[in-house]
């Protein structure tokens, strides 16, 4: 081995998750794995790791592929070598990554933020073993059969549900270190990033014994026997669990034949069962963030006149608490006003929206031009057409077409409707200003993400200017918790999932006051909510935060919100 990466066996703890990739590597058909975990708790270290302890089909190393966060589809299944074909006139293909990936490792870091249809081709060549190339005159069958492991952080946006079922086995890391354990894994480190080679002399036995073991659980798999009785527990409790599907049931079964075969035994036990149902239902029970639950019903109130006039003013609909656990259920009325001015709104909505600094792939329709744009690329296909029609030659300058999306900008909008902001008198207000920007003169689709209810919904999505001023015009009533974080957590994953366009802006409006999730700190969810913002205007340049004049010292309360974040804070009278 001339790697230098850390060695599998100096990892301390993850057994959970080490399990799941020796259990891969013995049998590479499982299905794949999604590790779910904070950044810094080692995930990929972890990988990178599992790759030289692959058993290879010869003697030399099993690939292993890492997918690019920005890979477009071309590069993922393979297309036309535009090296070749400008060079020397050649038409060949340029091998995709999950081409190189067969019979290794496909590796996805962060792979809740790859667009959800490059997830799907992946996940569909994983689980058959090949796919269908056709790209610009190119058409064939490529065997892909690779072991796929995902990373994410679950706090920077989900897969959906129907993707993480499809992952076999789904891992939550928690850094929950003993402190031995901490010692030691700051102790290795240490040692690795002194003297690679020499730590990785010291674990060479180690792997060699670990290499010999999986050959030996490779050769042993198909004769492992399965007891009838077992086959039908899986079944009973897959049914009692209500699991769509089957796949858990299969996952649950290659699992625990794999930890038998690496146990050395000859058939499966239950301890192996135990291990397996822990392995295949982490990631379909835990998915998106929990949802706090519904407060304690509101206590009945004494009459006013008994009411001391404190507890009166605490209690009175157009009142909030500063830092509320719990929010009243009772909807409040919003007043009809007439339409208002906010001037620094206009101003921000008027201004030219720079380029994202870090481009996301679009996703959606794109149409063929001539000139280079921003959020273009090179349509080799479209290239070659209008050069031969101009008589190209090898040594010429080609006549490049290029693709660019289709898609109109975007104005993804976020309404807190829950009772803090309607009880502040500030949500009428911030609706009308918003109707005032003259929505129907905009040549941009809209996206509107309404909390109110307790509930948190699409209320709009690519809809037009009107579809998008009737919704506000009915929106009457505020009520319920202000779950803002998790509003910020699924606005960011629509806007990783969508692409980001020149022309693209998302608009806040909200109280800034939140809800704490159970058991959850005021100082941690705030640091949550501004973690939230701060990957937000990260993505997308033009952000921007309608909110009400701040009172009764919560004079620092927004700024402290968007510390360290690039929004734009517009203040409505």
């Amino acid at each position: 081995m001339t790697t230098t990466s850390f060695p599998f066996t100096a990892i301390v703890g993850m057994d959970l998750a080490k399990h799941s990739l020796l259990y891969h590597a013995i049998d590479p058909k499982l299905g794949g794995v999604v590790l779910m975990g904070h950044r810094g708790c080692a995930k990929s270290t972890l990988v990178r790791a599992f790759q030289e302890i692959l058993p290879a089909e010869d003697s030399g190393t099993a690939p292993f592929v890492e997918v690019p966060l920005g890979a477009s589809e071309d590069r993922l299944l393979g297309a036309v070598d535009a090296t070749q074909l400008v060079e020397q006139g050649q038409w060949r293909e340029q091998p995709g990554l999950l081409e190189q990936a067969h019979r290794g490792v496909l590796y996805i870091d962060e792979v809740n933020l790859l667009p959800d249809h490059l997830v799907d081709l992946t996940l569909d060549a994983a689980a058959s073993g090949q796919y269908r190339l056709e790209r610009d005159g190119l058409s064939r069958q490529v065997d892909a059969c690779f072991i796929l492991v995902g990373t994410m952080n679950p706090e920077e946006g989900d897969l959906r549900p129907q993707l993480l079922d499809r992952f076999t086995h789904g891992v939550l890391i928690r850094d929950d270190y003993t402190p031995e354990q901490r010692r030691e894994i700051v102790r290795a480190r240490m040692a690795f990033e002194d003297d690679p080679e020499g730590f990785r002399a010291e674990h060479t036995t180690w792997l060699e014994k670990l290499w010999q073991k999986l050959r030996a659980a490779r050769e042993r798999l198909q004769t492992i026997r399965i007891p009838e009785e077992l086959r039908t527990a899986v079944a009973e409790q897959a049914a009692s669990l209500q699991l769509e599907g089957v796949r858990a049931d299969l996952g649950v079964l290659r699992t625990a034949r794999c930890s038998a075969a690496w146990q050395g035994d000859d058939e499966v036990r239950e301890d192996d069962l135990a291990e397996a149902w822990t392995l295949c239902l982490a990631h379909r029970q835990v998915s998106k963030p929990q949802t706090p639950p519904p407060p304690n019903p509101p206590r009945t109130q004494p009459p006013e006149a008994e009411t001391p006039s404190r507890e009166r003013s605490a209690h009175s609909p157009l009142v909030t608490a500063s830092t509320p656990h719990q929010a009243r259920q009772d909807p409040i009325k919003l007043e009809q006003t007439e339409r208002l001015t906010n001037h620094p709104l206009q101003e921000w909505w008027g201004r030219p929206v720079p380029a994202p600094k870090r481009p996301l792939p679009v996703a959606g329709a794109s149409r063929i031009v001539m000139r280079p744009k921003v959020e273009s690329r090179v349509d080799w296909g479209a290239t070659v057409q209008e050069s031969s029609k101009q008589g190209w030659q090898v040594g010429k300058k080609l006549s490049l077409r290029y693709r660019k999306p289709q898609r109109r900008p975007l104005v993804w909008l976020f309404v807190d409707a829950s009772r803090s902001a309607g009880a502040l008198k500030f949500l009428g207000v911030a609706r009308e200003a918003i109707r005032s920007l003259g929505l129907r003169q905009a040549a941009r689709r809209f996206q509107i993400l309404l909390l109110q209810h307790d509930d948190l919904a699409w209320r709009v999505k690519r809809g037009t200017a009107q579809a998008a001023d009737l919704c506000l015009a009915n929106l009457t009533e505020a009520s319920g918790k202000s779950l803002l974080h998790h509003a910020l957590w699924k606005l960011t994953q629509m806007v990783q999932k969508a692409g980001v366009l020149p022309g693209d802006r998302v608009l806040l409006c909200s109280d800034g006051l939140f809800t704490p999730e159970s058991g959850a700190s005021f100082p941690t969810e705030k640091l949550r909510f501004r973690r939230q913002l701060q990957r937000l205007t990260q993505r997308i340049p033009a952000v921007a935060w309608l909110h009400p004049a701040p009172k009764r010292g919560m004079q620092r309360w927004i700024p402290d919100l968007a510390a360290d974040s690039e929004v734009r804070l517009i203040q409505m009278q």
